[in-house]
């Protein structure tokens, strides 16, 4: 057994929500800090704290004990989430049971309309926070009081170790460009730390990251019933991919009487949502999708995935932008494009999906991205031909079938690559 509480503190205008985790043989301690100004909105609840700790509590497994107040209807739904993720990493995920110091029997309620927002300055949310401020999301729109900038997260400590710039000054440009862009519309933004990055796990980031997003939105959860994250993932077929920390599943299991979880933008591609804020001058000119630190002009890098892949929607919308204006390298060459690995080519899909419904997508790009993929859609058929061929019983006749069959997949990428050489260098 192991045991979780909390304890506040206020010091120097903020309140720090402590965290120990006590494991026995070692103890814990993580923090969350925030203006003190905060702390009239924030729950009693131990619902947050659960939350924030449920990756790591999953990879101990066992009884932990919670000397708190968590309500009924949250414990009932994290169950479902976590038999999720057991199911998805059943190597680090173990069964746990959590025994709270007094588990609130709360009825359901009337929700509120208000909403508080995680805000990174990156196009998922600079769109999400633009969607619900011009009404755009139907009926899920909702009144945003609040946008926390939350930092702390392992994965900037890890890239700081690599160089030589200031990880305080980069961190402090980061913020100024955040709250500059929420600033333009009149949205003041919450800047809340933790010390996460200090404590270790076994988990990847990309997997773990929806435990410290959702769990400080929930500190407001009896003031703002509505927790708003914008969806990193489309809900397309060929764009889920799970175990991914933010995902359309287990997404739904993270819920309680007393709030409710918005992934808004599961129905956009990157497209979607760069035309979403096209008309929103400064964000389009100041959106902070970059995933390596930048130079000591704080510009974008212009070389990383995540770069790579907002050029070719700058490009595809037409944006009146300067890439010497936002990127340290602003060149853009889609013939030095290829295959970015198996996460990021379900951009390129995005990509393809949204040309298939619109069609207004330059050509020589869908052949290019088509080219680039042509590769993993030979491979799966590959599979598929492998997989027929055993059921053939006769030795000599399936290895007939197979390498006839793998050879005209050959001859086929063969051609569709010749020609679609041919229809860039037409249409360029």
């Amino acid at each position: 057994m192991f045991e979780l509480k909390v304890k506040d503190k206020e010091e120097n205008g903020f309140i720090y929500k402590i965290m120990t985790l006590d494991l026995g043989n070692k103890i814990e301690e993580i923090y969350i800090k925030l203006p003190v100004s905060e702390k009239e909105y924030l729950t009693k609840s131990y619902d947050p704290y659960v939350f924030f700790y449920i990756f790591k509590m999953m990879s101990i497994g066992g009884d932990c004990k919670i000397k708190g107040n968590v309500n009924k209807s949250f414990l009932d739904n994290l169950e479902m989430f976590i038999e999720c993720w057991k199911i998805w990493l059943p190597d680090k995920c173990k069964n746990i049971k959590i025994i709270a110091y007094d588990e609130i029997d709360d009825e359901p309620k009337k929700l509120n309309n208000d909403a508080v927002m995680c805000f990174s300055g990156g196009l998922d949310s600079i769109s999400t926070l633009y969607r619900h401020y011009k009404g755009l999301a139907g009926r899920n729109n909702k009144n945003i009081k609040k946008l926390l900038k939350i930092g702390g997260a392992r994965t900037p400590t890890v890239i700081m170790a690599n160089t030589d710039l200031d990880y305080n000054k980069i961190n402090e440009e980061i913020s100024k460009r955040i709250i500059n862009i929420a600033n333009d519309i009149k949205y003041e933004v919450i800047d809340i730390d933790t010390n996460l990055y200090t404590v270790s796990s076994i988990f990847d980031w990309g997997d773990e990251f929806i435990a410290l997003f959702i769990s400080v939105m929930m500190l407001y959860q009896d003031t703002y019933n509505n927790l708003i994250i914008a969806s990193d993932e489309f809900i397309a077929q060929d764009s889920i991919m799970v175990p991914h920390g933010s995902n359309p599943i287990s997404n739904k299991f993270i819920k309680s009487n007393c709030f409710n979880l918005i992934t808004d933008g599961e129905f956009l591609t990157r497209i979607d949502k760069m035309n979403v804020i096209k008309d929103w001058k400064y964000a389009l000119n100041k959106l902070d999708a970059c995933d390596s630190y930048r130079s000591k002009e704080y510009k974008l890098c212009g070389r990383c995935k995540k770069c790579m892949i907002t050029k070719l929607n700058y490009k595809i919308i037409n944006a009146n932008v300067n890439f010497y204006d936002i990127y340290d390298d602003p060149s853009f060459n889609l013939d030095a494009y290829s295959s970015l690995g198996e996460y990021f080519n379900i951009f390129y899909k995005e990509i393809l999906y949204y040309d298939k419904l619109h069609g207004n997508v330059p050509k020589y790009i869908i052949n290019n991205l088509n080219n680039i993929l042509s590769p993993q859609k030979i491979s799966k058929s590959d599979e598929f031909i492998k997989k027929l061929a055993w059921w053939i019983p006769i030795k000599k006749l399936r290895d007939k079938f197979r390498n006839y069959y793998l050879e005209q997949n050959r001859t086929e990428q063969n051609r569709t690559e010749q020609n679609r050489t041919e229809q860039n260098r037409t249409e360029q």
